[in-house]
């Protein structure tokens, strides 16, 4: 057979891929490959930090959803009993609050239909009795009234406060008719209780925020004119005026908080799943290094301050995981006029 014949019946073989060139193919598909990964760990990170606010703005939101309508409803008289916070009680750490209001409340066993009256004793406290189920949470304590007492634990409505002192309750005369006096654990540790404050009546509570570990709230005062003399809106921790110019005096109770235009509560709150990574002891302690609100601040002063308290624990005394879903959260309640 002619040789050139036999050379054009065979096809050259095609090209082939160089051992170089498979080595970059496969450097270049790892680096992608390693590039996506990054992208998708960065995606996953964000939203599981984005889930975890979203659980903490959910929780804040029902909170003060909840407070939005006991505050809209609080019964305001110079002869119904408070207890809030002011010159003589100051609360330190985590505040407590407890009012009349026009809520539907819990009823005793005992008490009929036509003895509910449309009043409710109302309260809020991050619990600090290390025996309760709700340890370091925040709970609501709603107890409905009767027009009168059906029994030894159905309280009846009380109004007036009386005349009379007496060294059972310091902030208010006739212990009676306070609300220290008929509920104590409303005002545990401050007044009234001792102990681990076991109360009956208060098995009216439900828990409201159960990643709710500090609280704190200030007074935003009216701005008023007496006759010539302004006295500007502020901010305080006394819920009445105590700086009223000459010649004219300021008065030293609630009053039916006619001085106070709102209340502003702020909460610090903690997404669930993080809240499994620290203990109880480990939010005192950052609870603790939250500050209190004092005279002389302004709006945003205190959530700086909280937020900077979460920052410096981070990584140290909280898991700095933990610490990056502590969210703070604030909101003026406006009294009715």
């Amino acid at each position: 057979m002619n040789f050139r014949f036999y050379r054009s019946m065979v096809r050259p073989a095609p090209d082939a891929f160089t051992l170089v060139e498979m080595l970059v193919s496969i450097a270049v598909l790892a680096l992608l490959v390693a590039m996506i990964g990054q992208i998708l760990n960065s995606v996953m990170s964000v939203s599981i930090q984005g889930n975890k606010h979203m659980d903490g703005d959910s929780q804040a939101r029902a909170v003060f959803d909840r407070m939005a309508i006991d505050f809209a409803q609080i019964v305001k008289r110079s002869d119904v009993d408070y207890f809030l916070k002011d010159s003589t009680t100051t609360q330190a750490g985590n505040d407590q609050m407890a009012f009349y209001s026009r809520v539907p409340g819990y009823n005793a066993s005992t008490t009929t239909s036509t003895q509910q009256s449309p009043v409710s004793l109302v309260a809020y406290r991050v619990t600090s009795i290390t025996s309760s189920q709700y340890y370091n949470q925040l709970e609501r304590f709603g107890y409905g009234l009767a027009w009168n007492g059906s029994a030894a634990a159905d309280l009846p409505v009380v109004f007036s406060i009386g005349s009379t002192t007496s060294a059972q309750n310091p902030i208010s005369p006739n212990p009676q008719n306070t609300i220290s006096y008929n509920w104590p654990n409303a005002t545990w540790p401050y007044l009234g209780a001792t102990g681990t404050g076991v109360d009956p009546t208060y098995a009216y509570e439900e828990l409201i925020g159960p990643d709710v570990f500090r609280m704190e709230y200030y007074y935003i005062l009216r701005g008023q004119a007496i006759n010539a003399s302004a006295l500007p809106s502020q901010l305080s921790a006394i819920p009445w005026y105590t700086g009223v110019p000459t010649p004219f005096t300021s008065h030293s109770s609630v009053n039916g908080l006619q001085d106070v235009a709102a209340i502003a509560v702020i909460i610090a709150v903690i997404d669930p799943k993080s809240r499994a990574l620290v203990t109880n002891a480990q939010l005192v302690t950052l609870a603790g290094k939250m500050q209190d609100f004092s005279s002389g601040m302004k709006p945003g002063d205190l959530e700086y301050d909280w937020q900077a308290a979460v920052t410096a624990a981070s990584g140290t005394s909280i898991p700095q995981t933990a610490a990056s879903s502590i969210r703070v959260y604030r909101r003026d309640f406006y009294l009715p006029h």
